[in-house]
Formats: C-alpha cells, sequence, structure tokens
C-alpha cells in the first residue's frame, strides 16, 4: 500500500513512477521505510494516485484522506461488482435464492473486504471491468468490449491472457467486420491507456526496457516456489532455475488447445474457460499475490454456483488464500500508518519461529494447488455441451424430443412464451442450423432455439450440441 502512496506523490510531480524513492524524506511518516522501489504495475492506474495526492493529499496533508481516497474505487468496485454478478446470474437463470446469496457473498465477504478496504489493491475494479468486457462482447457490443478489456489489461497485465479467449469467441460467433472492429478498438484502447502515459508526460521508458523479465523471475507467495524463502531466503529464481518463470507460457497454450476443441458460444462457456484459464496462470506462475485471486472468484462463481449450484470451490479459494495472507503476515503490514507495532510483533515472532512459519506457507499451497487442478481438469471435461445441458436440464423438464425438420409449421419458433424468449435471448445470434427440440412442463412450449443447436439427441442423457 504504501507503493501506492509515492506513485501518487511521484506522478503528481510529472516524473514516472518507476524506480526507488526516499519514501521517508517524502511523507516524514514513521511508517515508511527509508527507500520505497516503484509502482510494478502498467501506468494508468497511477494517473488515479497523482490525481489523488494531488486533489486530497495536496490541500489536507492528511495522511489518512490520501489513504481512504486511494481504496474507495475498490471498495466501490466491490459494491458494483455485488450487483453486476447478481444480474449476470439472473440472466444466466439462476434463481431468486441462488442469486440473492451470490449478492450478499461478494458485498460481505471477509476476504474481499480484506483486499479492498484493508489492503487497498483494485484487484475486484480490474475483474469488474474484465467482467463487463465479456457481457459486451456476448451482447454483441464489441468495439466497447474491445476497450474494457484494454482498460482492465492496462491496470493489471494478468486479464492479457484472456484476450485469444475473446477474439476466439468473436471469431466463432461473430462477422469478419465484428472481429477487426474488435481487433482495431483492443489495439486502440491498449495504445491510449498503457503507452500513450509516457508519450504525454515524456516519462523513460528504460527502466522498464532494461528489466523485461522481471516478473519472470520472482518466486513465492501463494505458489510452491515459495520453498526457495525457506531454503534459500530468497524471493527470486535462482540462475538456474529461471525456466521456470516462463511456464505458465506453455502451460497456457495447452489450455487454449483444449479451448479449440470445445463449445465457445455461451456467456456460460466464457466464464468456464475464463476461470480455468486464470487458474492455469495462477497454478504455473512461481509468484502469485493473494490478492490476484479476487480475479479468479467471480468466474468461478457464474460457471460453478449459477450452473453447478456448487459452492465448493470459490468458498475454498478465498478461505486457503485467507489462511496463507495471515502466515505470509501480510496484515500486520496494513497497520502501517498507525503504529509499528504490528510489525515489530512479527519480527520478534520470526526470530525464533520463521522456519515454522515458512514450512505452514508451503504446507497451505498444497491443498491451493488441488484444489485449482481439480477445478482446471473438471472444466475440461464439462465441454459445452455438459454446461449447456446442465442448464437446460435445470430450467425444463426433457420429456421428449420432436423432430420439426419435415413440419415447420408445427414448430414452436414463433411461440412467444416469455421463459422461452428469454432463453432464447441468452444465445448468440446465429443463422438457423437445427430443427430440434425438447419438450418443456412449461404449459406443453418448446424451447425450440432456431439460433443454435440445442439438442442433437435424448436418450436417458441429454446431449447438447
Amino acid at each position: 500500500m504504501n507503493i501506492f502512496f509515492i506513485a501518487g506523490y511521484v506522478v503528481s510531480k510529472g516524473l514516472a513512477p518507476y524506480g526507488v524513492f526516499p519514501a521517508k524524506a517524502i511523507f516524514n511518516h514513521p511508517g515508511f521505510l527509508e527507500e520505497i522501489p516503484g509502482i510494478g504495475y502498467p501506468p494508468f492506474w497511477t494517473l488515479f494516485l497523482g490525481l489523488s495526492y494531488l486533489f486530497v493529499y495536496g490541500p489536507t496533508e492528511n495522511i489518512f484522506a490520501y489513504n481512504l481516497a486511494i481504496k474507495l474505487p475498490s471498495i466501490l468496485s466491490n459494491i458494483v461488482l455485488a450487483f453486476v454478478l447478481e444480474k449476470i446470474a439472473v440472466h444466466e437463470g439462476a434463481n431468486k435464492e441462488t442469486s440473492n446469496k451470490i449478492f450478499y457473498f461478494f458485498l460481505f465477504n471477509p476476504f474481499m473486504i480484506y483486499i479492498s478496504a484493508a489492503w487497498g489493491q483494485f484487484d475486484s475494479l480490474v475483474i469488474l471491468i474484465t467482467i463487463l468486457a465479456m457481457n459486451d462482447l456476448f451482447r454483441g457490443r464489441t468495439k466497447r468490449s474491445a476497450l474494457l478489456l484494454a482498460m482492465s489489461t492496462s491496470l493489471k497485465i494478468i486479464p492479457f491472457v484472456l484476450m485469444p479467449l475473446f477474439m476466439l469467441f468473436n471469431k466463432r460467433n461473430r462477422t469478419l467486420k465484428s472481429n477487426l472492429q474488435f481487433i482495431l478498438a483492443l489495439s486502440v484502447g491498449l495504445i491510449a491507456f498503457s503507452y500513450a502515459p509516457f508519450i504525454l508526460f515524456n516519462w523513460d521508458l528504460d527502466q522498464i526496457l532494461d528489466n523485461p523479465s522481471y516478473h519472470f523471475q520472482r518466486a513465492g507467495c501463494l505458489s510452491f516456489f515459495n520453498i526457495l524463502e525457506l531454503i534459500l531466503r530468497e524471493t527470486r529464481l535462482p540462475q538456474e532455475w529461471q525456466f521456470f518463470g516462463y511456464l505458465w507460457i506453455p502451460a497456457l497454450a495447452l489450455g487454449y488447445s483444449f479451448l479449440l476443441k470445445t463449445s465457445l458460444r455461451t456467456q456460460t462457456d466464457m466464464f468456464r474457460w475464463a476461470s480455468s484459464l486464470l487458474f492455469i496462470l495462477m497454478l504455473t506462475r512461481t509468484w502469485v499475490s493473494e490478492q490476484n485471486v479476487i480475479l479468479l472468484i467471480p468466474p468461478i462463481t457464474l460457471y460453478e454456483v449459477v450452473i453447478l449450484r456448487k459452492w465448493i470451490t470459490v468458498q475454498s479459494a478465498w478461505i486457503i488464500t485467507i489462511v496463507f495472507t495471515v502466515l505470509n503476515a501480510t496484515p500486520f503490514q496494513m497497520f502501517f500508518l498507525l503504529s509499528p507495532e504490528p510489525g515489530n510483533i512479527v519480527k520478534a515472532f520470526d526470530q525464533m519461529y520463521l522456519d515454522y512459519r515458512l514450512i505452514a506457507k508451503f504446507v497451505i499451497v498444497i491443498p491451493w494447488n488441488i484444489l485449482g487442478w481439480y477445478y482446471v481438469m473438471r472444466t475440461i471435461k464439462a465441454t459445452g455441451k455438459d454446461a449447456r445441458t446442465q442448464l437446460l436440464m435445470r430450467n425444463h423438464e426433457f420429456v421428449d424430443v420432436e423432430d420439426y425438420s419435415k413440419n415447420e409449421s408445427d414448430s414452436p419458433k414463433n411461440r412467444s412464451d416469455s421463459h422461452v424468449q428469454n432463453y432464447l435471448s441468452r444465445m448468440p445470434e446465429q443463422k438457423p442450423n437445427s430443427h430440434y427440440c425438447c419438450q418443456t412442463a412449461y404449459n406443453g412450449v418448446n424451447p425450440y432455439n432456431e439460433r443454435a443447436k440445442i439438442v442433437e439427441s435424448l436418450d436417458k442423457k441429454v446431449k447438447v450440441d
């Protein structure tokens, strides 16, 4: 958090927030170290930090007001995220009870509150914008989706790994013109949000270009590589281990290779694969910060809770992470503005029990990896057919499959039943390609979808394409 304070000050002076800065001399506060490294994110977030310094700390010189101003976007993002996820859940077929649980879960979850309100990390803002980008892409708002994705990537680099997912969805379900518009808008957005600040403020790119492998060399935190801190007291990969820093690249490529073989037509497909790909990234990176888990929880919720009606992965993910963050002594750093005493307690504890704490950190990563890889394997096996089958079977009673290919006058495609129309509205626009539908228990109405293949066959187990 103190890095954000320094970045705001530096940017307000027109300087690049990358480097090492004399924090204690700048703020004259005992909670700051003598020197603090600059921020490790793209420049877009630092513009907000600079404005916060100018308009909050500048006039008041109140460090606590500045602290609140920095945290405000994260706190508000948590609230907005709860509303957005509830609305999407309802649209995807969740009943009132489930959608209410999702709303209150995100509004009052201790881990979400800790990351945003206590720590001040803005991952909830990043995933909020990413979810909105997915929703816009599904609804055909291609250019806005691309700009939102560019914005989230310009806040934190992690959503960058979802760009091929967006492009693949657009390629399979939209026209060539729509695909070109997406790529153009994405490129313009990335330049505007990530590169333009360097041009506008004449910032030097050398500090970034001179150290391109920084994010590939760190090791530790919520990763098996935190064992290096126990063995070597290091948080960087040794020279002979540095190839592990690139392991996430082939891992994601393998994940996408599975994606190419499966359906990618519904919003549920997008959430399922986004959560799986983000999990693959975090399970194979050598450094995973606790706050990054916030990026996983919403898409997992929109797939596992809404479609499968299971909370096990969502609940386990935040509980394991909050246990880890205590073992990592991160909460004790939140008090640096109030008192150095919590930090002193950790130092005194580590003088006697440091090895035990580091062993516990390594051990808690084991259930995290088991949970993650189990979820990834389950989502890979659960192709688009399986997910839509479960959604349809939950909302409809499959009693028969009728062939309307011979007599289109009997087809229910023109029926105006509101439930059917609501379901059809969630499918991407496509040319009619099937004359099969399944009969429901809703007044005998068949949810025939002329725009997508709904049912190929039904023989005890429904197979949906």
